[in-house]
């Protein structure tokens, strides 16, 4: 039976370390069951996104969920659950754009970072099938995001604007996200 894990936040070292790869011809039940913890622990949220670092694990595996409807970005589309397992990705154009983005690892807080708007991403799913792919806009941004994690990366360190930050509470109150 899966569980919610505890969502680790910044200052736990666990972030700041580079995730170890998984075997993917050998993918074991315990991987299988940590990998339903991540799912659960997801859905225990409102993000739209989980790497196993977050939630203590030292496995490059990362979770995407998107429900167009709860996703206050440009260019959101739904998303079901997908196990992203040692996944890589690779830009497909140098259009990039600047927005707020968030983290489970950092509560209340965003920070404007810039991303690929096109991307190719490459990864192994839980039955051990390889998978290539094209994504877009926020689904772009969400993959870089949380493979970030996985390279021991929190978007804090991304933000290059010296006012680059602001709370949760203030983007929505200042409607922040249209100035971009």
């Amino acid at each position: 039976m899966s569980k919610v894990l505890q969502i680790r936040t910044v200052g736990d070292p666990i972030l700041g370390t580079k995730c170890e790869e998984v075997d993917v011809n050998n993918i074991t039940p315990e991987i299988l069951e940590e990998i339903e913890d991540l799912k659960e622990t997801l859905n225990f949220t409102e993000g739209f996104g989980i790497a196993a670092p977050q939630a203590g694990i030292n496995r490059r595996i990362v979770i995407i969920q998107v429900d167009k409807e709860k996703c206050c970005y440009k260019g959101c589309e739904d998303i079901p659950t997908t196990v992203m397992i040692n996944p890589t990705w690779r830009k497909l154009s140098e259009n990039t754009d600047i927005t707020y983005e968030g983290c489970l690892s950092v509560p209340d807080l965003r920070g404007k970072v810039e991303r690929y708007t096109h991307i190719e991403v490459t990864y192994y799913n839980e039955h051990e099938e390889k998978i290539v792919r094209e994504a877009k806009d926020f689904t772009a941004r969400d993959i870089q995001h949380e493979c970030d994690h996985l390279d021991g990366i929190v978007f804090l360190e991304r933000v290059k604007e010296h006012n680059g930050f602001a709370t949760a509470d203030n983007i929505r109150k200042y409607d922040l996200r249209k100035e971009e």
